[in-house]
């Protein structure tokens, strides 16, 4: 049992890594900044863990809905949830916080 969990995990963790990379790779193109953080970026992820991205910087509502377009589009089909956050809408000391941990 401890080997198809290990397996279902490692599989998952790849999932996301590859959303991750594509999601960097595109919001590049698109002038749009998104850092990784949480349990992907600390390297604790696990078979339930989610994708957790920070758009950074001031973004109008034009960008607002590209940046969620592309990390729709990148995660679609992996049954893996996210968590798209944005810098504009966090108090200074959330940031902070959120920000503490990434690598």
């Amino acid at each position: 049992m401890d080997s198809l969990t290990a397996k279902r995990r490692e599989t998952r963790y790849e999932l996301a890594s590859a959303a991750v990379a594509r999601i960097l790779q595109d919001a590049g193109n698109a002038g749009i900044d998104i850092t990784l953080v949480g349990s992907l970026a600390k390297g604790d992820f696990r078979s339930h863990s989610d994708i957790d991205l920070l758009v950074r910087g001031p973004v109008t509502p034009k960008r607002r809905l590209l940046a969620e377009r592309l990390v729709a589009d990148a995660t679609r089909g992996s049954k893996i949830p996210y968590d798209l956050i944005f810098e504009d809408d966090l108090t200074e000391d959330r940031l902070q916080e959120i920000l503490h941990d990434v690598v």
